[in-house]
């Protein structure tokens, strides 16, 4: 991956170019934004770009011996640590064998707790898919998880450790970069809180993370934070045009408008799986039960339906729901010019926004803020999203 690839992100290529021209490679990174914003594969072409041995004053050169092996992610010095369950088809016997042996765990083990090594080969097939804007749905999808969540567990930390302890072999950094940090869990955390403070020489640490507030606060103050922003509106139009020339301008409008920076969002949009249409028609169905009167059992039907889509599911669909609370308060109180909404979005707020407005916003978004939270723990999908419903219900009534 080199910097030309990477949709948009000027001014942040050119930041972490200067880090190494000025010999300020922090040997701990935290790259920190929402979305599918290319935090990933900013990480890599960061990566490739200090070991590049030809790199230019703009990017790496791509043909030396370090960018070859980058490009088939084959390279002894880059290492990756990204969430894994057991109840992904990577844990069946075969793979957990063969690949465990490669972790250093045996066959017995890795049964009980996987380890990334042991899906090396779907990791890297997913990377190239993506072109290193993964996701963590997709990535899931991938490895077979459905309701359970990936996990970033202590075997896992005793591997990297293991692994990352080692002088470079080839290049001039060792490069570990763990995506989805926020999947540690604490036991994990703590297992590595002395490697992230004091890293063996020449050894790079990149984490990929979209929320910081997941990250225990000794973590957080061993890196040094690398703001990730959305991609701005022109190279991800130009992006897109490319990809789907024959999307007509309203479509393609609706897509920037609807993705806000999200390249994941406008690729949805655009392509023929619209994840986001559907998180709109289920959103409309749930506030259309909230607001009307006797319809408990109805309720209780659209939980048990929300409640088979899996976790990561349920959280897109939550910050949906979120993002069409602050569009309606920016229809009632702000300028129509700042809404980011689709057509479909925008004929149906018409009539829902009112019922969003300075008396009840902030105890919805604060609800749903809790609700991502607590599906990030694991609460029963069934109870939180019954009480979710049943407060929404009372919040909508509240008289403006």
């Amino acid at each position: 991956m080199q910097f030309k690839d990477i949709i948009g992100q000027e001014e942040i290529k050119k930041s972490l170019i200067e880090t190494v021209h000025n010999g300020r490679v922090s040997h701990a990174q935290l790259f920190l934004g929402k979305g599918v914003n290319g935090k990933m594969a900013l990480a890599v072409a960061y990566a490739q770009y200090i070991n590049c041995s030809e790199r230019t004053t703009t990017d790496s050169c791509g043909i030396c011996s370090s960018c070859v092996k980058y490009k088939a992610m084959s390279h002894p010095d880059l290492f990756f640590s990204f969430p894994v369950n057991k109840s992904s088809k990577g844990s069946k016997d075969e793979a957990a064998d063969k690949k465990g042996k490669e972790g250093g765990v045996s066959k017995s083990a890795s049964s009980k707790e996987l380890i990334s090594t042991m899906f090396y080969k779907d990791w890297l097939e997913y990377l190239n898919q993506c072109n290193y804007y993964p996701n963590l749905q997709s990535w899931y999808k991938k490895i077979g998880l459905t309701t359970q969540q990936g996990i970033i567990n202590v075997k896992e930390a005793r591997r990297i450790i293991q692994d990352v302890s080692f002088k470079p072999v080839e290049a001039a950094y060792k490069v570990l970069i763990m995506w989805q940090p926020e999947k540690m869990n604490l036991s994990a955390a703590n297992v590595l809180l002395k490697f992230f403070e004091e890293p063996p020489s020449n050894t790079l640490i990149i984490m990929v993370a979209d929320e910081k507030e997941q990250l225990l606060q000794t973590i957080q103050s061993r890196f040094q934070l690398i703001a990730i922003p959305k991609i701005n509106d022109k190279p991800l139009i130009e992006y897109l045009r490319q990809k789907y020339p024959k999307a007509d301008d309203e479509k393609m409008y609706s897509a920037i408008a609807l993705a806000n920076g999200d390249l994941l969002k406008a690729d949805s949009f655009l392509g023929e799986g619209d994840q986001l249409k559907e998180h709109f028609l289920l959103f409309q169905s749930w506030m259309r039960l909230c607001v009307k009167k006797g319809s408990l059992e109805e309720i209780k039907n659209f939980v048990e339906k929300i409640a088979r889509i899996g976790r990561e599911n349920q959280k897109d669909f939550l910050n949906y729901s979120l993002r069409v609370f602050r569009e309606s308060l920016m229809m009632n109180y702000g300028h129509p010019c700042l809404n980011r909404l689709t057509v479909y979005e925008n004929q149906w707020l018409l009539r829902f926004s009112p019922f969003i407005h300075i008396n009840n916003s902030v105890s919805l978004i604060e609800k749903f803020d809790q609700a991502i939270f607590e599906i990030g723990r694991n609460a029963s999908a069934s109870v939180l999203f019954m009480k979710l419903s049943l407060d929404v219900s009372m919040l909508l009534k509240i008289p403006r």
